[in-house]
């Protein structure tokens, strides 16, 4: 009893502590298999969102690229790579080759990194399978989407090395957005009626959005209106994509995370207030 009525002054030393080892835990799993048995990890259901993303990708027509679109950076590094990561292992899956199109000067260099890294694990070829544009600014992505829409090519001219657009295989035969058949929008911003407004209602290319959490509420209205086909919502959506992969990436170390954070919070929180009511009622007596 006297331990629950202390729990109230504990240091928060010791609750920093707690919570680093709670979450380091499952965040090692990959290299210590073993405690898969005692971290709390459990499947979740796949939303109808995410699965339309991924039914998406899968529909993509043979001859068509997808356009992935990066407008993060390392603010949002834990959310928006893993979604980054799970859409270029699904593309690099299904054969359907992919554009990165950066928005953000550190996430033309993270995302790049990102891709290369499992293109190398998948065997994949640059230039075939994939190829990276470099950074465009921001300011003037309205600008970029409406020039693609019409003259990809002739817009954005060279890759992140310099090397000419018309000379890269992947590209040969890539005029315009009717040769787009998927765009992924991954971003932390309100960016998406961009795409939809130059792409997604003139051409009706398909549209897939990874928003961070606190973005995603208000996509549901694009997604009730048919205007994209899903979204990945946060580091919850890339979980689930992952598991529709079958792999278990850092989306599903970091739910994990989440879930055994969450459940020690919650402890100290009943722990702390039994204490109070403890305590309350020694001062009565």
């Amino acid at each position: 009893m006297r331990f629950l009525i202390n729990i109230q002054n504990i240091d928060r030393r010791i609750i920093y502590v707690l919570l680093l080892v709670v979450v380091a835990i499952p965040m090692m799993t990959v290299y210590f298999p073993v405690l898969n048995k005692v971290v709390p990890n459990p499947q979740l259901p796949v939303s109808q969102e995410v699965r339309g993303v991924y039914d998406a990708v899968e529909k993509v027509p043979k001859g068509k690229i997808a356009v992935m679109s990066i407008i993060w950076s390392a603010s949002t590094d834990p959310e928006n790579r893993p979604q980054t990561e799970v859409m270029a292992r699904h593309m690099f899956q299904k054969g359907v080759p992919f554009m990165l199109l950066p928005f953000d000067q550190q996430g033309t260099t993270l995302a790049y990194d990102t891709v290369n890294t499992i293109a190398k694990e998948m065997g994949k070829v640059y230039g075939k399978d994939w190829v990276a544009i470099g950074w465009r600014p921001s300011g003037y992505m309205d600008l970029i989407i409406q020039g693609m829409s019409v003259d990809m090519v002739g817009q954005l001219k060279t890759d992140r090395n310099g090397t000419k657009l018309s000379d890269i295989p992947m590209m040969k035969g890539i005029k315009s957005a009717r040769n787009v058949g998927l765009i992924v929008e991954i971003t932390p911003s309100a960016t998406l009626p961009l795409w939809i407004g130059y792409m997604g209602q003139p051409y009706r290319v398909p549209i897939a959005y990874c928003p961070t959490a606190v973005m995603a509420p208000e996509a549901y209205n694009y997604l009730d209106a048919h205007q994209i086909v899903g979204m990945l919502p946060g580091l919850i959506g890339a979980t689930q994509y992952e598991q529709l992969l079958h792999v278990q990436g850092f989306a599903t170390r970091a739910k994990g995370a989440l879930s055994t954070s969450h459940i020690l919070m919650m402890a100290l929180i009943v722990l702390g207030n039994i204490g109070y009511v403890l305590s309350r009622r020694g001062a009565g007596r």
